[in-house]
């Protein structure tokens, strides 16, 4: 009894920082005796689920424990989908986990599960804010410009199933691209029949080689991959990319363009039937996507280690200046395809982990296999093959198709730009009315609770116009235009401003005053973010179209 008051003890000392919008996953229900502490801890705006591994145990209990609490038998598929739709990019600061008792120990392949799908959900959602800080402003510069071209190009959905059981080489920068292009050397004529489709990073290598790749995707937003294509800009090889992709490549390549939406399919209406592709943090996943998309099989990854092999973060023939300036410092190890460890970094481990996400989805569809041929990290469900023996398999029958252009899209260009300016206008006018409103209620000073006031209240009504607000512009499908400013804003908004302790929660929240300065301060923040967008997005329209 004593033991188990201890754990119970460990438990609220965990939450004892417990934010008022914390969400709380515990593994593992025992006997239940520490459900009223920690109802003591939460106030109404928490959740709290609990898995119990232990079907015996789980039906013991009313699975709706409270409002708020509430109690599920472990299922890894349960486990997965709930993490993810729960972690997100505004909360990342407020998730606590905690196994309760010995659960880690006794039901440990569960555990491990579960801490596993936890990591990945942390991972992802951490990942919005770190290319938030890195790339909002070139973010934000590439979607303006890129708009001007759209009409130039074909949605890459028109070639949905075009090249049907052709085999499709996907080409990756890892160290394993320079013994896989001899490979292809020594086979070239096989080559010749597979769908290659190859990063901007890759394209020097191959072009130097004499193999011509049939698609080039570039997704990377940084000047970096303008220079790794700068020579090569007149190729008659359709340049896929999307509305984040680098602007100056995407203006002053040659060739055909193919559209890969992300972000206008969701805000421009005439785009709203275009179909976008898998985004898993890498070039290489949409290259993958691709082909499965327009119908390869199998699909080759070459260059694919997402591991440090030969403890070279690219191959030699991938290798550029630009590389010089980062940092690819080994920080685990994983299992390569030999079974041995291999060093990696955690981004890269991540890249992994989608891809291997990304290949499960696939794994009963008898029409698509996936083989790695490279020599780095084992990848799950893509078994390690070398790429001289699969060209002297009897696989390239079929005849690839080349991708015909069909330019589908027709929109305004400056009308949409002008209606994204004339939205970000509207939402400083309606930040600048909040603000009055908090300077008025502020210089009138009442000292009210608004848990005691009558429902027409002026200052009520106030607040309630001020959360309406709030609401639509963190809500409006067009605030998606901010990008990368828009993620960072309202992560600091709830992180910096909006901070309250859960035990704090109902005393704040009633406080008038207390509320209306924290208001004051987001409208403020959100005109000076506002500002700097609109000034980005006019000095881009200047370079681009004036």
């Amino acid at each position: 009894m004593k033991e188990y008051k201890k754990e119970i003890n460990k438990l609220t000392d965990t939450l004892d920082d417990l934010k008022f919008d914390s969400k709380i996953f515990i593994f593992g229900i025992g006997t239940g005796e520490y459900i009223e502490e920690l109802k003591k801890l939460i106030c109404v705006e928490n959740k709290v689920v609990i898995f119990e591994p232990n079907k015996a145990i789980y039906e013991k209990y009313n699975p709706n424990i409270a409002d708020n609490i509430k109690l599920l038998l472990f299922d890894e598929i349960q486990v997965k989908k709930i993490l993810n739709s729960s972690i997100y990019f505004e909360n990342i600061d407020n998730i606590y986990f905690y196994a309760f008792g010995d659960y880690s120990k006794v039901y440990k392949k569960e555990y491990d599960c579960m801490i596993e799908y936890l990591d990945w959900a942390l991972i992802s959602a951490s990942a919005h804010i770190s290319l938030a800080k890195r790339f909002k402003k070139i973010f934000a510069q590439n979607m303006i410009a890129n708009i001007k071209i759209l009409n130039e190009c074909t949605p890459i959905d028109h070639y949905k199933f075009a090249n049907l059981n052709v085999p499709a080489i996907i080409v990756s920068g890892g160290p394993s691209l320079d013994q896989n292009i001899k490979d292809m050397l020594q086979y070239k004529e096989k080559v010749k029949k597979c769908f290659i489709i190859a990063g901007n990073r890759t394209v020097g290598a191959l072009m130097k080689n004499d193999i011509m790749p049939d698609m080039i995707v570039s997704i990377d937003p940084v000047d970096a991959n303008y220079d790794m294509m700068k020579d090569y800009l007149d190729l008659k090889v359709p340049l896929v990319f999307y509305e984040y992709s680098n602007r100056y490549l995407v203006k002053n390549y040659k060739g055909d363009k193919i559209y890969i939406p992300l972000l206008f399919s969701q805000t421009i209406e005439e785009l709203n039937q275009l179909k976008g592709v898998y985004s898993g943090g890498s070039v290489a996943h949409t290259c993958i996507d691709i082909a499965n998309m327009i119908g390869c099989s199998p699909i080759l990854l070459v260059g694919q280690d997402l591991a440090y092999t030969y403890e070279k973060h690219h191959a030699d023939c991938a290798f550029y200046d630009y590389d010089k300036t980062l940092n690819y410092q080994s920080q685990i190890k994983v299992k390569d395809i030999n079974g041995e460890q291999v060093n990696t970094s955690l981004s890269l481990e991540n890249y992994k982990k989608s891809l291997e996400q990304y290949i499960d989805m696939y794994k009963d569809k008898e029409r698509i296999k996936f083989i790695n041929c490279s020599y780095g990290a084992e990848i799950k469900g893509a078994p390690h093959q070398e790429l001289k023996k699969i060209f002297q398999r009897n696989i390239f029958d079929n005849i690839k198709t080349k991708c015909i252009p069909n330019k589908a899209i027709n929109i305004d260009s400056k009308e949409t730009i002008n209606n994204i300016l004339d939205y970000l206008d509207a939402c400083l006018e309606k930040a600048e009315q909040g603000q009055e409103l908090c300077e008025i209620i502020i210089e009138e000073n009442n000292d009210k609770s608004l848990v005691e006031v009558d429902a027409q209240d002026i200052d009520l009504q106030r607040i309630l116009y001020i959360l309406d607000i709030i609401k639509d512009f963190e809500n409006a499908p067009n605030s998606k235009y901010l990008g990368g400013y828009f993620i960072l804003f309202v992560f600091e908004m709830k992180e910096k401003i909006f901070l309250i302790y859960a035990k704090d929660y109902e005393k704040q929240t009633s406080d008038l005053q207390h509320q209306i300065r924290k208001f004051k301060i987001y409208f403020e923040k959100m005109k000076e973010m506002l500002a700097e967008v609109k000034k980005v997005m006019q000095e881009t329209v200047q370079e681009f179209y004036e």
